[in-house]
């Protein structure tokens, strides 16, 4: 026993294939504190050794990276998904909203995909008008 123990301390280390700003969906499996987060997308903000912290919607998990993963997306559809990470999570914070925009925020933290159709577009407009969240657009080069 001792022989395989020290076998794995000695094994060379696989390097995080996580980097900052990816996106990655949550994979709870046998993790309490992902429990009800099945399906939410994330953007990779911080990476470890074996784990990687995750914005979400909703709050930031900090998880082994097999509870993650991967969207292989181009980079101006990772910009995208994070400039809506940031829309969902500015609405999150508003206190006093009304309890149908938590179904907005879960439906479109669940949707891993780099678009909003038209009517999401106008949904996640109106209700940031709503609550007077002013959302620009970045410049494109």
């Amino acid at each position: 026993m001792k022989d395989v123990v020290d076998r794995i301390r000695e094994s060379p280390k696989l390097p995080n294939p996580y980097h900052i700003g990816e996106i990655c969906v949550l994979l709870p499996k046998d993790n309490p504190d992902l429990r009800g987060k099945a399906g939410y997308w994330g953007v990779v903000s911080h990476v470890g050794d074996y784990s990687c912290t995750v914005q979400t919607w909703d709050g930031d998990y900090t998880v082994k990276i097999e509870h993650l993963k991967l969207l292989e997306l181009l980079d101006e559809d990772c910009q995208f998904m994070q400039q809506l990470c940031v829309r969902l999570r500015q609405l999150h914070q508003v206190a006093s909203r009304d309890s149908s925009v938590d179904w907005l925020l879960q439906g479109l933290g669940k949707q891993a995909k780099p678009y909003l159709s038209s009517l999401q577009a106008k949904l996640l407009a109106a209700v940031e008008r709503e609550y007077k969240l002013v959302w620009k657009q970045p410049k494109q080069n």
